[in-house]
């Protein structure tokens, strides 16, 4: 997996500045999709390190199965995510949405909770694990305010049929971003264990940031600079969320063992 991981970080380079400086060849467009195919494995290798290989792989594929049907809906139906359609082709559809976007949404979960991993070394709640599903939810909506503006206003990766009043991107998206993910954050927070890879954790937090830093450089490059002083702000206010409050629960465990 160490091989998969330099040959991402190659990918990752190149791919930095074909797409955000728009240098990307017609013929070269598959690469978006094993680009994704890519984060999305190793998202999964390190969700084997919190639940186990087994079970890893097995809720890594309930998550693809769950987001790409929660999608479908958005593509066939203009629910949960609102209604839209996609422009470019990402390779093989399932439930009429691309198989890359369950492992974009693998890779959205498990950097998020990567982020995170100082709370699973703490003994499980339910208001911890509410708490654990609340901001990496948060964090997920944070990776979706500089993707959505970037690939529909600048890539046209997908196109809205509706409407909002950020980039004209529904609201009802952020949102839906928000609910699916602490649906799966939630429940996934109680079958996890500590991460058992120091090494990997760094990695998976790398990756979400990589992800979002990729995103900024071609939101720079079309000028989209409202997104990014959005992003930064929603993950500014994400931190100072978990500051204040895991340092209650850390206050807490301490006069429980006093």
């Amino acid at each position: 997996m160490n091989n998969v991981w330099k040959i991402f970080i190659v990918w990752y380079v190149i791919g930095v500045v074909l797409v955000a400086f728009d240098l990307l060849p017609p013929f070269l467009e598959w690469a978006n999709a094993v680009f994704l195919y890519l984060a999305g494995i190793l998202a999964i290798y390190y969700s084997t390190k919190v639940l186990g290989l087994i079970k890893g792989i097995v809720i890594s594929v309930i998550i693809m199965a769950f987001t790409m049907w929660a999608e479908s809906l958005g593509v066939k139906y203009g629910i949960i995510f609102g209604a839209y359609h996609y422009e470019q082709d990402f390779g093989i559809q399932i439930f009429g949405v691309p198989l890359t976007i369950g492992f974009a949404w693998v890779m959205v979960i498990f950097t998020s909770l990567s982020l995170m991993h100082r709370l699973l070394e703490q003994p499980k709640s339910i208001k911890k694990g509410l708490f654990f599903a609340f901001v990496t939810s948060l964090l997920a909506v944070c990776m979706d305010l500089i993707i959505d503006p970037v690939a529909y206003q600048a890539k046209q990766y997908w196109v809205w049929d509706d409407t909002g009043p950020y980039y004209d991107i529904p609201t009802q998206n952020f949102l839906a971003w928000f609910y699916v993910s602490f649906i799966i954050q939630i429940v996934v927070y109680f079958l996890t264990h500590t991460p058992t890879s120091e090494s990997w954790t760094k990695r998976t937090n790398w990756l979400y940031f990589m992800m979002i830093i990729m995103f900024v450089i071609t939101a720079l490059a079309y000028q989209l600079y409202l997104a990014v002083a959005v992003t930064a702000s929603g993950l500014a206010i994400t931190y100072f969320i978990y500051l204040l409050f895991s340092r209650r629960f850390s206050n807490e465990s301490k006069i429980r063992k006093n």
